[in-house]
Order: C-alpha cells, then structure tokens, then sequence
C-alpha cells in the first residue's frame, strides 16, 4: 500500500487534496463483460462482475485471492490488458512501475523492486496461484514512477514503455531485447515522459501528389522517376505518354516498387510529355500523377524548371525556378 505524504496529487495532505487510496488507471473488458481494473495506489489488479459490481477477484496487494511468489509481484502498477480467457485459466500483461514518487526528485519516494517491467502472468482460479510466464527488464536498470505500458505484439514481441523514464523497448518473447531507444537525445529522463506506446502496421496515402521528373539520355532515351513522400500503399508504377492536350496517354510500362523512387528507362524518342500510377496490391490505381515535360539531362543556364500539371491543363506551364 500506498503511505502518506509523497509529496504529489493524492497524498492526503488536506481536504482539497483527498487521499488517493485507490488510483484507477486502466480498465479492460471481456467478451463476457467483467472489467479488468488496475488500482494503482493499492498495488493490485481487481476483476469486476460487469453487472452488478461486486468483485470477482483480487490479484496481489495486501487482499490477493491468489498466492502470489516473489518473481510474479507488481506495485505501482499501470496498463493491466487480458491475453487470454480459459478454462480456469487468465493470463493477463502488466507494466509494473515498482516506484512511486515525485518527478522532480523531492519528496519521498518508494521502491519495491530494483527496475520496472513488463510482465505476463498466469493465474488459476481453481488453485488461486499466480505464475510469471514471462518478465520484460529494461537494458539500462530503468525504474519510472509514473505511467507506462506493455503491449503484447503478434508473434509473442513484447513492446514496454518505460512511462516517466522517457524509453521504449521492443523484446522478443523470451525477453530479449531488440529494439531500445529514448524519446529525447537530451539529457535522459529529464524532459520526455510517454503515457502509453503502441506499435501497429502503419497506412500512408498522402494528401499530396506524386512527385515525377522525366529526363532525356544522350543516346535519345528517356528515363522517368517517380516518388510519393509519405506512401506505404504503393505496390507498383505504370507509366504513359502523354500524347495530346486532353490527357491521351499511351503505356510505356510498369516497374515494381521496391523503395523511395521509382524508375523507367524507355527508348522512345517521340516522349514529350509523361504520366504516372500508382498501383496498390489488388491492383486499384491509388492516385494519377500530373504530366510532366521531358527535360534535358543536364539543363543549360536559366532553362525554367516546368511543374507537372493535372491533364488538359497544358496552356499554362507553372515555373518554379531557374537554374
């Protein structure tokens, strides 16, 4: 538990300052409707009948319903998630602080275990004991006071967020660590705190148009590059002659996508204006580029920069620069 006067909200100190004995700071839900509650302040984790209120059961603190051995304690405790439901088995993931205190380094502080961690564990609720399948220990001997998160990936990763210490970690299901870093390159722990972290797939399709520039060879080719800042969805570019005013195009090819930019070489010598689309992986055109002139490989002194401009709207070319 808790104990009084450590100098932050909650601390009893008066009446406008209310003992926090209990300090909700996560809540989760099962498919039955039960809540899962971490208590913070009570060092415990509670699980709560979705109807009528009444507790279910009690995991560490001073009133646990299960045995708890020394490995599978938390206190302090945020972000309490289900893994998984069954039989007379939950297992469920934690990030447990171990350390309460002031940021600023005043006040009191209390710590009940060297460093945070993210943890998993599994309790059975036929023989009331809780194990730890696995624990989550930061590369640097971090402890935060505050916040944080563990988040359980799929294929077992687990990606911990050291809260108050300004870190996040990435490990892999046995507990190594693969992926460590700081939110600030300043001086660590001091000005960057992170409540929670999560890593998911991430889907770019940009406001902005595609960028494309089509240079001539020496030898009568053309070469056309292509790039979208900020696409994750592109899987491959189909690239056109632009053969008339109204936007006629003829294909010249398609070329994969495998990074930033994208390139096709053609040897047509009548290429004068060019086009391109971005394909996506089921095939659908993401976004059309605007057309854009053929320019010499190397501009002479002063030749104008041309813009690409959506189809049909040859008649004014859009200067923006000069070399």
């Amino acid at each position: 538990m808790l104990p009084l006067n450590l100098g932050q909200a909650g601390s009893g100190y008066n009446s406008s300052d209310a003992w926090d004995y209990f300090h909700i700071n996560s809540v989760d839900k099962d498919a039955d409707g039960n809540y899962l509650i971490s208590a913070r302040d009570a060092c415990s984790v509670h699980k709560i009948n979705g109807t009528d209120g009444s507790i279910i059961w009690r995991l560490d603190g001073k009133a646990s319903d299960f045995h708890v051995p020394k490995e599978a304690k938390f206190c302090f405790q945020h972000h309490a998630r289900w893994l998984a439901q069954y039989d007379d088995v939950e297992i469920i993931s934690l990030y447990d602080n171990s350390a309460h205190g002031t940021e600023h380094g005043g006040g009191r502080e209390v710590h009940t275990a060297p460093t945070s961690s993210g943890k998993i564990l599994r309790l059975n609720t036929t023989s009331w004991e809780a194990e730890l399948v696995q624990g989550f220990y930061p590369p640097d001997d971090l402890l935060s006071k505050s916040q944080g998160s563990t988040q359980i990936l799929p294929g077992g990763n687990a990606l911990v967020n050291w809260g108050s210490s300004g870190a996040v970690t990435e490990f892999t299901a046995d507990g190594t660590p693969v992926f460590h870093t700081y939110f600030d390159s300043g001086a660590l722990n001091l000005g960057v705190e992170n409540y929670r972290a999560f890593r998911f797939n991430w889907t770019g399709l940009p406001n902005e148009e595609p960028a494309i520039v089509a240079l001539a060879d020496d030898d009568g080719g053309t070469t056309i590059y292509v790039s979208w800042n900020g696409d994750t969805e592109t899987r491959a570019w189909r690239f056109y002659a632009v053969v008339d005013g109204y936007g006629s195009r003829d294909f010249l090819g398609e070329a994969e996508r495998t990074s930033f930019e994208t390139s096709l070489r053609v040897s047509k010598k009548t290429v004068n204006r060019v086009s391109a689309e971005a394909v996506g992986a089921n095939g659908r055109v993401l976004r059309v580029t605007g057309a854009a002139h053929v320019e010499p490989n190397v501009l002479p002194a002063g030749k104008a920069l041309v813009k690409a401009k959506p189809f049909g709207r040859f008649d004014n070319d859009q200067v923006i620069g000069e070399l």
